[in-house]
């Protein structure tokens, strides 16, 4: 098996086998965007401001995921780059890839740092990442020089995650500071890094190749947050025309055993080609991109990519589950279905994406193990038909556990969008937005068991009257979706896969209440195998605890499923008896399951 893990093994071998609201992010904190280009922008996030996660299952993970980063000793994280530049290193060294300068990760618990304290106002972890950017600062050498070792085992996947970074704790934490070290390690990085463009297959990535295809979109972030046009030039090095035309409708794609996280990340780099240049070929790439993964290379779940490879759309998916554990490589896949979802959101408006998104937040992300000890990270995601288990990965610190720190505080910026004139619900989760609209601050409260109950109710608190629009998606998946305004039921239009929009004069005190109805549906794995299915309630996947195989003829599965009286848990009266439970309930490193099933035919 030619992929990262393979590869780590090899190279390993050699040596090592509280939801904190301080003050709220000021805007003179905030960086304005460079008005780079006039593409339309249909929706805009809250870019982390505004937004507060309530008690529910995603603000206990948040909690968990900022204090597993915060105490992390810095000594221990700057302890290689002040060594590599003899720098007095009283830490000692972190366990695992990070230790050997692979896929360093440094950039990215900077960006996620940054991101969290945009959106909590949390004091501490921005004074974290800012003395860690400082500490770091020191040891870049006079040329720019800036890795953690003297021999970099990815030069231009560590230079894109410290780009990030450096842009974030800019944008997000006001670290003017950040400016010049990123102004340095760019200089270094247009004299050094290889133009060679190695191919991007899996195998050459194990092999030592690099993911140089996803540069461009922090590259052009840097420059669309400063205007220096170094960064656009040296972004436009990096544009991956041979994968991104493949999607200009023209010829069906064939990307066939290339990487697969980096090759959705890559959109990202894709859609801000696109927000740079105004160039709408690239908006129909992600456009069709997505189609194209969606009819091909998703699971139940919303993830991809078995072994880490796209699939040729044969079959090849679902024979996937017979021969591999290593089904979905969940946290970075996660953080890129977030970022292409927002791009996706922003530029078209269509609510479809939003389920994507959804997915990934309850069978993604949100179902994996905490990170845990000494870098202890969950990794892939095991969809094995034979029996699954969900563990940590065999090294601490690998790649997840640098996009872990940015996919969960992300929570905070899928929520809700709006327009000049209307908030949007993406997410039906227990939070709290304020929307500046019109010079009012509207505040809006979401209470909600979903998705273990099938209502949300917002709160709306517009100061004084206003009018102004609320719409809400309707899952793909849900017939039959309503809402009620203060008790009444409103007439208007609830299609699934749009948004439903309530436009009204609001007063202090109304009340939406949605409803969200889902039933039980199998979902087959692909084409070819029809009768190879998951068990699927509005947009959770459903795993049978312990039993990995089981005799059903029926395809309707509440004939034989079964409400055990537990939210979302079902008794399944059939030979073997078990029990069917939402996967990101699965929390027991010894508790196995089956997430597919062969129906007899």
């Amino acid at each position: 098996m030619n992929n990262r893990r393979d590869f780590m093994k090899k190279v390993a071998g050699a040596a090592v086998a509280p939801y904190f609201l301080g003050r709220a992010a000021s805007g003179d904190t905030q960086f304005p965007a460079q008005h780079i280009s006039n593409i339309p922008i249909r929706l805009e996030p809250f870019d982390y401001t505004g937004v507060r996660l309530l008690d529910g299952m995603l603000k206990d993970q948040y909690v968990a995921t900022r204090n597993f980063y915060f105490n992390i000793p810095d000594d221990d994280i700057l302890v290689g780059f002040r060594k590599r530049d003899g720098l007095p290193a009283p830490g000692h060294d972190l366990p695992g890839w990070y230790e050997h300068d692979i896929f360093n990760t440094f950039g990215q618990w900077l960006s996620g740092m940054a991101r969290m304290y945009k959106a909590t106002g949390d004091d501490a972890i921005l004074d974290k990442a800012t003395k860690l950017m400082n500490g770091w600062g020191k040891t870049i050498d006079p040329d720019g020089y800036f890795y953690y070792s003297h021999d970099p085992i990815r030069p231009h996947y560590t230079y894109e995650k410290t780009v990030c970074g450096l842009v974030d704790l800019y944008h997000f934490g006001g670290q003017k500071d950040a400016l010049p070290l990123l102004d340095r390690i760019t200089d270094w990085a247009i004299k050094n890094l290889d133009r060679g463009r190695k191919n991007p297959t899996s195998t050459d990535i194990a092999s030592g190749g690099t993911e140089w295809y996803t540069l461009c979109e922090n590259l052009y972030r840097a420059y669309q947050f400063t205007g220096d046009s170094k960064y656009k030039t040296f972004g436009d090095l990096w544009r991956y025309t041979h994968y991104w035309d493949m999607f200009n409708g023209d010829v069906e794609p064939t990307p066939y055993g290339f990487h697969a996280y980096s090759h959705v990340n890559t959109l990202s780099s894709a859609a801000m080609t696109y927000a740079i240049t105004g160039d709408t070929k690239y908006l129909k790439t992600i456009t069709n991109a997505y189609d194209w993964f969606m009819r091909t290379q998703f699971y139940a779940t919303g993830g991809w990519g078995p072994t880490e490879r796209l699939q040729a759309p044969d079959g090849s998916l679902g024979k996937s589950l017979e021969t591999t554990v290593a089904s979905f490589e969940t946290p970075c896949c996660s953080w890129a279905c977030f970022k292409l979802g927002k791009y996706l959101l922003q530029f078209t408006g269509e609510a479809r994406y939003g389920d994507w998104m959804e997915k990934m937040v309850y069978n993604g992300i949100g179902a994996a193990l905490p990170m845990s000890g000494r870098g202890d990270t969950f990794y892939y995601s095991d969809y094995n038909l034979g029996g699954a288990h969900k563990v940590y990965f065999h090294m601490s610190f690998p790649c997840c556990s640098g996009t872990y720190s940015q996919a969960v505080p992300d929570y905070h910026d899928i929520i809700y969008f709006k327009d000049p004139d209307t908030l949007y619900v993406n997410l039906f989760v227990p939070s709290e937005v304020t929307w500046n609209y019109q010079g009012h601050n509207i505040s809006v409260k979401q209470e909600t068991d979903y998705p273990e109950s099938d209502t949300t109710t917002l709160s709306i608190n517009p100061g004084n009257e206003q009018a102004f629009g609320l719409k809400f998606r309707v899952p793909e998946w849900c017939s039959g979706a309503s809402v009620q305004v203060n008790g009444s039921k409103q007439d208007i239009s609830c299609r699934p896969g749009n948004w439903a929009t309530i436009q009204r004069v609001w007063h202090p005190g109304d009340q939406a209440t949605i409803r969200i109805p889902s039933s039980l549906r199998l979902a087959p794995i692909d084409q070819q195998h029809p009768n190879r299915v998951a068990a699927m309630i509005g947009p959770v996947v459903l795993v049978r605890l312990h039993a990995t195989t089981m005799a059903v003829r029926r395809t309707d599965p509440s004939e034989w499923m079964r409400p055990s009286g537990q939210s979302l848990e079902y008794k399944v009266p059939l030979q073997p008896p078990g029990k069917f439970v939402p996967f990101y309930k699965v929390q027991n490193l010894t508790t196995g399951y089956g997430m597919y099933f062969d129906l007899e035919t």
